[in-house]
């Protein structure tokens, strides 16, 4: 069957690099085997989507998927786009109070709450606020021991049971990214958002991580103009947008009723796909040159961060995951787990594995940051 763009149907698509079939990986460091990357560019949208992944059986895997940072409820993804590194929750919480300000009562819905992390700290300071949420993944356990006079449900946005109109605020974190289709999940919030709701979304910037082609369960790579675009077409108005490191973070208040198409930013986002597919490719290269310039030394390589590149690379460039000598990252949530059967640590790391090559599987953003870190071990650093 052809290709067609999840919201607006359209086959007329641009190929996007790289295309692949066999095992991925997914946002939650996760293998999925037989599935593929599909990427591709809507010209008559805009929407920049994987064809692939995890479209067609996502609700399916949601509800099975348990990530790293589920396992504990202490673990939490951090956040370096301020000026100290904090849990991702808390920053985004932080986000939205410099965005508007709340009245002292009201009614929040997140979707796809996870743990709940976000919404722990919104109740802290809205405790007049009544709190709902869903969340279809085993982290649905965690998130009732947390929140047990709260409304929560474990199932998907399509199945949750919730009148029209309920709700002051609605909160997706992570979501969007994830969905069949974007444009339906902004509508269904603009059905269930009062007049003048709001809904705050946070996705990761496709215009930030060229990485995120490798990515298999992140459906729509989204960036800023599709995210206005779609919101627009949906019967919603901007209140306020930050791009801060990687995420996304955008406000949006209900003013209207739908509309029957969205503006195309095809154009808009034909830049970012150029420049990302690049980008993306010499990522993956350079994780080639670190292990032949390692292999050819007789010295050990690690591969700095845990993004869908540097777990994708041992299917797409071929070779044995054994050969890595660990996962180096800053999140010590992530400590001591094993992924693609190889430890995952800190810098320490290098010293105690004699490791004298380093890939950076990360976004761009960070890299001069990383850099510096990395210096003083006295490493060779391979990157995009």
């Amino acid at each position: 069957m052809k290709a067609q763009c999840p919201v607006c149907g359209s086959t007329q698509l641009g190929d996007i690099y790289p295309s692949f079939s066999g095992t991925c990986i997914t946002s939650d460091m996760m293998v999925l085997r037989e599935a593929s990357l599909d990427n591709r560019l809507c010209k008559e949208c805009g929407l920049i989507f994987n064809a692939g992944g995890t479209r067609g059986r996502a609700e399916a895997f949601y509800k099975d998927s348990y990530n790293l940072m589920m396992k504990s409820p202490d673990a939490a993804i951090q956040s370096f786009s301020g000026p100290a590194p904090i849990s991702q929750a808390e920053r985004t919480h932080q986000i939205l109070r410099e965005m508007t300000s709340l009245p002292t009562d009201g009614s929040v819905l997140e979707i796809g709450a996870g743990k709940g992390d976000f919404l722990g700290h919104f109740l802290e300071e809205s405790h007049g606020w009544r709190a709902a949420a869903f969340e279809p993944s085993s982290a649905f356990d965690v998130l009732q021991q947390r929140f047990p006079s709260a409304l929560l449900r474990r199932c998907d946005y399509k199945d949750f049971d919730a009148e029209a109109a309920s709700f002051d605020l609605i909160v997706a974190l992570g979501v969007l990214e994830h969905v069949e289709n974007p444009l339906d999940m902004l509508k269904w919030a603009h059905r269930h958002l009062k007049e003048a709701g709001l809904f705050y979304i946070r996705v990761p910037n496709f215009a930030k991580n060229p990485n995120d082609l490798f990515c298999a369960d992140h459906l729509s790579k989204l960036t800023l103009h599709s995210l206005e675009s779609l919101s627009r077409s949906a019967g919603f108005d901007v209140v306020s947008s930050k791009e801060a490191g990687v995420p996304i973070f955008v406000l949006l208040r209900k003013i209207g009723a739908p509309k029957p198409h969205a503006v195309n930013v095809a154009e808009l986002n034909l830049h970012t796909v150029d420049q990302n597919a690049t980008v993306a490719k010499s990522a993956m290269d350079a994780i080639d040159r670190c292990r032949k310039a390692a292999d050819a030394s007789g010295e050990p390589f690690a591969i700095f961060g845990l993004g869908s590149s540097g777990l994708f690379a041992p299917f797409y460039l071929g070779f044995d995951a054994g050969k890595i000598a660990a996962y180096l990252d800053e999140n010590r949530s992530t400590w001591g787990s094993g992924l693609n059967g190889r430890p995952v640590g800190g810098l320490d790391k290098i010293k105690e594995l004699g490791i004298r090559h380093v890939a950076l599987a990360i976004s761009p953003v960070y890299f001069d940051q990383v850099k510096a870190k990395l210096a003083p071990y006295g490493v060779e650093v391979y990157s995009a």
